[in-house]
C-alpha cells in the first residue's frame, strides 16, 4: 500500500527525535519495539520513535496505520505486519492486517476509520441487557438470535454478546432475579425435575406408586418372564428352575461383586455387552416383585434420608434413598440430577403416593430435607456434627495447638446421655466463646440444637445414621469399579440391580439378609440360596437324589473314582 509517504533522514531528524534510554517496560520484535510506562507507551524503530501516548485501544490502532503509511526512499515499508501486531499486543500478523483492512474500508479516511460503527455498540448493549431482564439465566447462546431479531441483524455472534455482557452491570439483572425468585417465576437447573413431577402426577399410580423402574430393552426380556416367579417362590426345589436362569442369577451374583464384564464374558464365550444385557435384564425383571413386597410390608414411620453423588457422562447426579429405621429396607430411591429443595420436595411427593408419612427423618443436615415431609421430626446425626466441628476448627484456626485445645471443649457438649447436661455445657461454653472464637459456631450449634439434642438420652431415636451408612459403604464397592454410568437409564437400570442383590445378600455380621426381616420365608427361596451359596445351589440342582457335603463337591472326581 503506498500513499507517497516518505521520510528522508532531515525530517526524520527534525521531527521525530530519537529515543532516549528509559526505565520503561516494553517488548522487542527486531526492528520495532513497544515500551509501556504506565498508562502509556510509544512505538520505536532504528530509525525513528513517536512521543508517549495514553495506552488506549484507539490509539493503538492508529498508531498500526500510520506507521504502515511510512515508507523509506525505495517506496518499502519500514515494518512488516508482524512487527506492527506487537502493537496491539497479538502474536499473529492478522490482528494488524485486520486493522489495515478497517482503515481501506472506510476509504483510507483518518476521520472515518476513528469514528467508524462498532459492531457492538451502545444499542447492541442495551438490547442484550433489555433481553437479559427478561430471562436472567440465559446463557450467550440464548441471547444471540432473541438480540438479533430485536435489532433486525444477522451478524451477531456469541462473542460480540459476550462483549456486551462485559459492559453490563449485574445491579439491575440481580435486582429482576431476586424477583423473579420470590413470586417462584424461575428455578435454576430444575426444569427437568418439575417436567418430570407434573408427568408422575399425571399418570395413574402404577403398583407400586414411585418405585416402577426403567423398562428392559430388546434383548433384556428374558424368553419367558413368568419363570421369575418360581425364583421368588419359597420351597421351590432348584430343579424345577430352569439351568439358565440359574447360571444368569449366578452372573448377577458375580456381577454384584464386581467380577469384570469382559472376564464374565470370557467364561461364557460372549461378548460383555451380552452379559451386561442379561444379568440387567434379570434385575429388571425381578424387580418390581421385590418393590412389592417393601411397599406391603414396610410402613416407614422413622427413615433415614441421605444422597450420594454418582457420575453420568462427565456430569454429577444424587441418588436419594429413603431407609426405613425398622427394617433397615430401602423404602424409596430416586436418581436426580440436584439435591435443591425442589429434589427433596419430589420425594416427598412419591412417598405421600406409597402412602408412607414418615414422623421422624434422621439426615445428616442438609437444609433441603426440611422440604421432605411437612410436620415431620427432623433429627441431626451427631456423629456428622462431631466430625463437622474438626472441618470448622481448620478452617478458622491456624496453629494444630489452636484446633486441639478448642476440639475437645467443643466436641465434649453433645458427649452425654442427659439432655439438661447439653445445655449447660454449651451455655458454659458460650461464656468463653469471645475469648476462644467460636461465637460463631455458638451461634450455629443454637439454631439447630432442637433437632441434635432430641436423640441424646433416647431408646427409640436413633443418634447417628450409621444403618444408611452402610448402605452406602456396599454401595461405594460397587459403584467404585464402575467409575461412572454411560447414561442416566442404564444408571437406573444397574442401580436396580444393585438393590435387588443388595436386599437378598446375607449380613456378614447376622447372617441375616434385609429381606428376612418382612419375609422370613425367604431364606427359603431358590434366588436365596443361588445368591448367597452360589455353588452349592448349582451342585445340588445337578444332583437331584440328595443334599452334597462340601468335602464332596471339592473332592476331584479321579480321587472319588
Amino acid at each position: 500500500m503506498s500513499h507517497g509517504t516518505t521520510t528522508s533522514a532531515h525530517m526524520r531528524n527534525e521531527l521525530l527525535r530519537p529515543p532516549h534510554e528509559s526505565s520503561a517496560q516494553g517488548y522487542d520484535t527486531g526492528r520495532l519495539s513497544v515500551e509501556v510506562e504506565g498508562q502509556r507507551f510509544r512505538v520505536r524503530t532504528p530509525q525513528l520513535a513517536t512521543q508517549w501516548l495514553p495506552d488506549t485501544p484507539g490509539n493503538r490502532h492508529m498508531t498500526v496505520v500510520w506507521f504502515r503509511l511510512l515508507v523509506d526512499d525505495h517506496g518499502k515499508p519500514l515494518c512488516t505486519l508482524q512487527d506492527f501486531a506487537s502493537i496491539v499486543g497479538s502474536p499473529n500478523r492478522q490482528a494488524a492486517s485486520q486493522h489495515l483492512e478497517d482503515f481501506r474500508q472506510c476509504g483510507e479516511d483518518f476521520r472515518a476509520f476513528v469514528l467508524r460503527k462498532r459492531k457492538v455498540d451502545a444499542t447492541v448493549v442495551e438490547a442484550v441487557l433489555a433481553e437479559l431482564l427478561h430471562t436472567p439465566l440465559a446463557g450467550p447462546t440464548a441471547l444471540v438470535p432473541r438480540v438479533q431479531a430485536r435489532l433486525d441483524r444477522h451478524d451477531l455472534s456469541v462473542a460480540n454478546i459476550e462483549s456486551a455482557l462485559e459492559q453490563i452491570s449485574c445491579v439491575p439483572v440481580l435486582r429482576v432475579l431476586r424477583r423473579q425468585l420470590e413470586t417462584g417465576q424461575v428455578h435454576y437447573q430444575e426444569a427437568w425435575l418439575l417436567t418430570e413431577l407434573l408427568e408422575s402426577l399425571a399418570l395413574p399410580a402404577p403398583p407400586p406408586a414411585g418405585w416402577s423402574g426403567p423398562s428392559a430393552d430388546r434383548g433384556m426380556r428374558l424368553a419367558d418372564p413368568t419363570t421369575v416367579a418360581a425364583l421368588v417362590t419359597p420351597d421351590v426345589p432348584l430343579a424345577q428352575v430352569p439351568g439358565s436362569l440359574c447360571w444368569l442369577t449366578f452372573l448377577m451374583t458375580l456381577f454384584y461383586w464386581n467380577v469384570p464384564l469382559s472376564v464374565l464374558g470370557r467364561w461364557c464365550g460372549v461378548h460383555k455387552t451380552t452379559i451386561l444385557r442379561w444379568v440387567v435384564g434379570c434385575a429388571v425383571a425381578l424387580w418390581p416383585l421385590v418393590s412389592q413386597w417393601i411397599a406391603e410390608r414396610v410402613k416407614a414411620p422413622m427413615v433415614y434420608v441421605d444422597e450420594k453423588w454418582l457420575k453420568i457422562r462427565g456430569r454429577w447426579h444424587d441418588w436419594f434413598v429413603v431407609f426405613d429405621v425398622t427394617t433397615a429396607l430401602p423404602v424409596l430411591a430416586a436418581l436426580l440430577p440436584s439435591r435443591s429443595q425442589w429434589a427433596c420436595r419430589w420425594l416427598g411427593v412419591q412417598l405421600r403416593r406409597l402412602h408412607k408419612v414418615p414422623q421422624v427423618i434422621i439426615t445428616d443436615g442438609l437444609q433441603a430435607y426440611a422440604y421432605l415431609a411437612q410436620g415431620a421430626k427432623h433429627v441431626l446425626c451427631r456423629l456428622h456434627h462431631q466430625q463437622r466441628v474438626t472441618q470448622w476448627l481448620k478452617q478458622h484456626c491456624t496453629t494444630e495447638e489452636e484446633i486441639t485445645t478448642r476440639k475437645k471443649v467443643m466436641k465434649n457438649v453433645l458427649q452425654t446421655h442427659d439432655k439438661r447436661t447439653v445445655r449447660r455445657r454449651l451455655a458454659r461454653l458460650k461464656g468463653q466463646a469471645p475469648a476462644l472464637g467460636i461465637t460463631t459456631w455458638i451461634t450455629q450449634v443454637e439454631a439447630k440444637l432442637p433437632q441434635l439434642i432430641c436423640s441424646v438420652g433416647s431408646i427409640r431415636l436413633p443418634s447417628t445414621t450409621n444403618a444408611i451408612e452402610r448402605f452406602f459403604r456396599t454401595f461405594q464397592r460397587f459403584y467404585t469399579t464402575r467409575g461412572g454410568f454411560h447414561s442416566v437409564l442404564s444408571a437406573k437400570r444397574e442401580l436396580l440391580l444393585f438393590l435387588v442383590v443388595y436386599v437378598f445378600t446375607q449380613h456378614a455380621t447376622t447372617g441375616q439378609a434385609p429381606i428376612e426381616t418382612i419375609l422370613p420365608e425367604a431364606r427359603r427361596m431358590p434366588l436365596y440360596r443361588l445368591i448367597n451359596d452360589p455353588f452349592r445351589a448349582l451342585q445340588e440342582r445337578g444332583n437331584v437324589k440328595g443334599k452334597p457335603e462340601m468335602a464332596d463337591l471339592l473332592l476331584p472326581k479321579a480321587a472319588a473314582a
